[in-house]
């Protein structure tokens, strides 16, 4: 079966921006008084904003009475502010999804929010790139619910074992698993050992193997 798509994840694998997250958590959490430690902040890679404070209630990290809703959205409006400039594409990227872009459809679908989303593909020119562009709110279970790579596989008219999704953290990995997709991880934010679930580990925008592990797909 072969290859026809490749949908991406946005933070951690175009872009720089796990940190972008973690710097707007801790600005809008210090109001409150809540401090996360390292692990907190690891567990949060890939997972949506809601499930991020899930797990902290549940831990008893803040107050039961603290309304997610409205954290949520002080933290959208201090990532799109913190995001103006300091978003930084990774290295080899742009040529990494230009080159792919000549063989095969090109889409985006992410746990962030599609304004996040396409405020940072716009400012680094990537928009041209991509036939579909999906966030969180054209869903309604986040990853690692396949319904955002379910959804993109419609958008683009292709069927999901035609798909390759490159994503960066076990989440993402299970969302493309479970929509039936191919998938490739990059350590740009795990190390392998994370990743142990995808099709194919790179430690970077390695275009040679990427392409040659998407020829050997029949």
């Amino acid at each position: 079966m072969p290859i026809k798509a490749i949908i991406f994840d946005v933070d951690g694998v175009i872009f720089d921006s796990e940190i972008l997250h973690r710097m707007a958590w801790e600005e809008v959490l210090t109001r409150y008084n809540i401090t996360l430690n390292e692990d907190d902040y690891l567990n949060g890679i890939g997972v949506s904003d809601r499930d991020f404070l899930e797990r902290l209630k549940k831990e008893r990290k803040f107050s039961p009475f603290i309304d997610l809703e409205d954290l949520i959205a002080q933290k959208n409006t201090k990532i799109m502010e913190v995001s103006k400039n300091n978003a930084r594409i990774l290295p080899e990227m742009y040529e990494f999804i230009s080159t792919l872009s000549g063989q095969y459809k090109i889409a985006v679908a992410s746990n962030s929010s599609k304004e996040f989303i396409t405020n940072l593909l716009e400012t680094s020119g990537l928009t041209k790139f991509f036939s579909v562009i999906l966030g969180r709110q054209d869903i309604i279970k986040p990853k690692p619910a396949s319904d955002i790579y379910i959804k993109c596989s419609r958008e683009l008219g292709i069927l999901p074992q035609y798909c390759c999704v490159i994503e960066d953290s076990p989440t993402g990995i299970k969302a493309a698993k479970n929509a039936g997709m191919y998938c490739i991880a990059i350590c740009s934010t795990l190390e392998k050992k994370f990743l142990l679930e995808a099709d194919l580990i790179i430690d970077y925008a390695d275009i040679k193997t990427v392409e040659k592990f998407l020829q050997s797909i029949k």
